[in-house]
C-alpha cells in the first residue's frame, strides 16, 4: 500500500471525466465518500492503497484540485471510512 499509488490513482482519475463520475457515485446519501469502494475502484485499475493513504493525500498534498475535488471540499464533505467520517481538509 502506498501514498504514491493513491496519488497516481488521483492523477489517473483527474484525466478522465468518466472516472471522476465513478468516484462521484461513491458518495452516499449524506455526501460521504466511501473509502472502501474507492480502494476497490483503484484496485480495478491496478492501484493498491489504503484508507490512510487516501486521507494523507488530501491532508498533505499541495497539488491543484480538480473542480470536483474543490466542490467536495468547499461543501465540507467528509470522507466515510471504516472507522467513521473524517473531514477532508
Amino acid at each position: 500500500m502506498s501514498i504514491e499509488a493513491a496519488r497516481e490513482f488521483r492523477s489517473f482519475v483527474k484525466g478522465s471525466a468518466k472516472l471522476e463520475q465513478a468516484v462521484g457515485k461513491l458518495l452516499d446519501e449524506y455526501g460521504l465518500l466511501n473509502i472502501q469502494e474507492t480502494i476497490k475502484l483503484g484496485a480495478q485499475y491496478g492501484y493498491t492503497f489504503n484508507e490512510t493513504d487516501i486521507e494523507a493525500i488530501f491532508a498533505n498534498d499541495n497539488e491543484e484540485l480538480t473542480d470536483f475535488e474543490q466542490e467536495m471540499i468547499s461543501a465540507g464533505l467528509p470522507i466515510n471510512s471504516s472507522s467513521g467520517a473524517t473531514e477532508m481538509s
